[in-house]
């Protein structure tokens, strides 16, 4: 009976223990999910604004319409950039995002993961064709990194070494979900055009709307990476969030059926105890 209640009574602290920590991950996961959702919000009306000037130049660019705009048809594969986190305990983020990977990319696609858990995954299942020249570690959040990844891509791209550039990221839908997405990086996959009220009269450009979408294209590009890089991680940090409440209930739940299992044992024991006592002084007399 003593071994039961020792027992009983150690898995109470362990269980103890271990939510002090889940409780810990879960403050947290709160204070940077705050800190990136301003983040998003604040970025999300630049990569916009990029976003619009970019279709507006690609719609004045109908003459010679920019090989940004079509994809290389001799190349065989697509180039699919893979954004994962570098830490578990995130629910379903990472594995989500494996299975979004699994339905999409070819024999003759090449991935680029980023996040220490995406690349030792893809490695651990030797998945082919693999680029890592562009894995970075620490935080993927800066904007001079960004803007060499971008110039990267675009000299990728402009060599013909992939027929497309996708991003699989996950999308921030609210604090309770999240799915992974794709979004095609070049060939440009946006609304063409022209500002409104100008549908009679063209805008002149100091050079043409082709010079101009090959000089703003690597800026372009840094742009939607950061918007997207932040939502993966304001994504990240809600799942994990929501991870850590679940394992906190779990943890509750299991207490309150343990503590009645250990005070049920207990009384028992001191049942039996008086008993004993009762017994023994019946015989003396």
């Amino acid at each position: 009976m003593a071994n039961g209640l020792n027992k009983t009574k150690r898995r109470i602290a362990s269980i103890e223990s271990t939510e002090k920590t889940t409780k810990a991950m879960g403050l947290i996961a709160m204070v940077k999910l705050k800190r990136y959702l301003s983040s998003y919000e604040n970025q999300s009306l630049y990569s916009k604004e990029y976003l619009d000037l970019m279709s507006h130049l690609f719609a004045y660019d109908q003459e010679s319409v920019s090989h940004y705009g079509r994809p290389n048809n001799k190349a065989k594969g697509t180039l699919y950039l893979v954004i994962t986190s570098d830490l578990g305990l995130c629910g379903a983020y990472n594995s989500n995002i494996y299975k979004f990977v699994d339905r999409y990319v070819k024999e003759d696609d090449t991935l680029a993961p980023f996040g220490k858990k995406g690349i030792n995954h893809f490695k651990a299942i030797n998945q082919k064709n693999l680029e890592l020249d562009f894995a970075k570690e620490g935080s993927l959040t800066d904007f001079a990194y960004l803007h060499e990844l971008g110039e990267a891509i675009k000299e990728a791209f402009n060599q013909g070494k992939y027929k497309r550039i996708c991003l699989i990221y996950t999308h921030y839908v609210n604090s309770l979900k999240a799915v992974p997405m794709l979004f095609q990086l070049l060939p440009v996959q946006i609304p063409m055009q022209p500002w409104e009220g100008e549908d009679s009269v063209k805008p002149e450009f100091d050079s043409s709307p082709k010079e101009l979408i090959h000089a703003l294209m690597g800026d372009y590009l840094a742009s939607q990476l950061y918007d997207r890089i932040i939502e993966s991680n304001l994504s990240e940090q809600s799942m994990r969030r929501n991870a850590m409440d679940s394992a906190n209930d779990n943890a509750d739940e299991l207490l309150d059926k343990l503590r009645i299992e250990y005070n049920k044992a207990r009384q028992g024991a001191i049942t039996q105890e008086i008993t004993e006592v009762v017994s023994g002084a019946s015989v003396e007399q």
